[in-house]
Parts: structure tokens; C-alpha cells; sequence
């Protein structure tokens, strides 16, 4: 999914967004500043007839807006919490396999020590980019292989084995679920959708008539700039992978440093 995360630092981001809504506020009080003064002396319940159109549609564009930065921070939040799952699975495998026997102990915690060093050097960076992972998923059927060829000789490498075998499967059920946040982005629909109602609700208002330009840019610039921080906030948090605020890939640093 393409995204500005990438295209440049969060303020200028936000700047940007402002910048576009007081232009299409400024636009909006100089062609419509005029009409709604005839408008008022034409209707003389203009004021009250324009003044609830407001009400109603900006409040249904602020719900709008409001539940979707809820559901975005709530991707987010979830795909932190399935990051940080994973990184504790994979120290209860690493805990399970170190005891194994070698020469099979040796493949599986090299596999393992890959693994995190895959996630943090290679899938991450590629994650930013906004690419496809797929090295993840090899590994994966790698460590799943060898603990498949292992051959346990007693008892007590039997149960080792099955205890191994259910960590793994635990690690593998995070680690679908962490990707399945890869692809977690708002639709372009809805990103349309708040876009044109940003601007819309900016031209609603500036059918409020005053009595001076200023009282008009005042109130017309105070709608945009809540718009536009709103806005900055769902696309920040957008794609939980991506940009400055993406989640971290530390959990799987700090599980790297136990396996040694």
C-alpha cells in the first residue's frame, strides 16, 4: 500500500496537510464569503439553516475521522503486541532447542540466531519500503524441517522433541499473525473519503456569514487545522510497518542478545 510515511519527517507531514486546508480555506472564503451575505439577506434564517448543515455534517466527518484514528491505533497497538509475541516464542523455542543434543542443538540455534537477524537487518528495512517479506516463511519450514529429522534416542529426548514441536507451532501462529499486520493500511476509499469531507466541511463553513474577512478566516482556519491534525494522526499511525512512528523490530534485538 503507498503511503507518505516514507516521503518525508512527520512535522512536515503535518505542515503539509495544513498548509493545503488553509489554502482551500482561503480559496473557500473568497468565493464564498460574498454569496453567503446574499444569501443572509436574501433568507433570513440563513444563519440558523447553515449553522445546523454544519452541526450535522461535521459531526457525522468528526465520527468518521475520530473512529478511524481509534481503529488505526488499534492496528498499531495489536501489531506491537504481535511483534512482541513472537519474540517471546521464539525464546521459549531457543529454550526448549538448547537443550537438544548436537550436532542438531548447534543447526537449530544457528537457524534461530538467522532468523532474528533476518528479521531485524533484512525484513524490517524491507517492511519501510513498503515490500513484500518472504524470508521470514523459509526459515520458518527450515527450523521445521530439522526438528522433524531429529531422532530422539530416550525417553527424555522424546518429550524434549514433543515439547520443541508445540513451541514451535506456538511461534508459527504469532508469526502469521504479525504478518498478516504487514498489509494493514487504510483502503484509498476511506482515505478519499476523509479527504473530500475535509474539504467539504472547509467550504460548509465558510457559508457562516461575519461581518469581517477576518472573523471568516479565524473560524474557517480553526476547522482546517483540526482536520489537519486529525488527519496527520491517522496517517502517522497508518500502516503500522511503515514511517517514523512504525513499530519496532527491538523485540526481536533483545531476544538476539539472550541467544548468545
Amino acid at each position: 500500500m503507498w503511503s507518505w510515511n516514507h516521503l518525508a519527517p512527520g512535522w512536515l507531514i503535518f505542515l503539509i496537510f495544513l498548509a493545503v486546508f488553509l489554502i482551500v480555506g482561503a480559496l473557500g472564503i473568497w468565493l464564498l464569503r460574498g454569496r453567503a451575505k446574499r444569501l443572509s439577506g436574501a433568507e433570513p434564517k440563513w444563519l440558523d439553516l447553515i449553522t445546523h448543515t454544519v452541526s450535522v455534517t461535521g459531526t457525522l466527518y468528526a465520527l468518521l475521522l475520530v473512529l478511524t484514528a481509534l481503529t488505526v491505533y488499534g492496528t498499531y497497538s495489536q501489531a506491537g503486541a504481535a511483534v512482541a509475541t513472537e519474540a517471546a516464542d521464539l525464546k521459549a523455542l531457543h529454550n526448549v532447542v538448547s537443550e537438544y543434543p548436537e550436532p542438531t542443538r548447534g543447526e537449530l540455534e544457528g537457524l534461530l540466531n538467522e532468523y532474528v537477524d533476518y528479521m531485524v537487518n533484512e525484513a524490517w528495512p524491507t517492511y519501510q519500503r513498503g515490500d513484500e517479506v518472504d524470508g521470514d516463511r523459509e526459515l520458518e519450514e527450515r527450523i521445521w524441517r530439522t526438528l522433524l529429522n531429529f531422532t530422539p534416542d530416550s525417553d527424555k529426548e522424546q518429550e524434549l522433541s514433543g515439547l520443541a514441536q508445540s513451541e514451535f507451532e506456538d511461534w508459527s501462529k504469532s508469526r502469521q499473525i504479525r504478518s498478516t499486520f504487514s498489509t494493514a493500511a487504510l483502503p484509498p476509499t476511506l482515505w478519499f473519503t476523509l479527504l473530500v469531507g475535509g474539504v467539504f466541511i472547509i467550504f460548509l463553513s465558510c457559508l457562516i456569514p461575519t461581518r469581517t474577512r477576518h472573523a471568516s478566516l479565524v473560524l474557517v482556519s480553526a476547522t482546517a487545522a483540526m482536520i489537519s491534525l486529525l488527519i496527520f494522526v491517522v496517517e502517522r499511525v497508518d500502516d503500522p510497518f511503515r514511517g517514523s512512528m512504525s513499530v519496532s523490530a527491538d523485540p526481536y534485538a533483545r531476544v538476539a542478545k539472550t541467544f548468545d
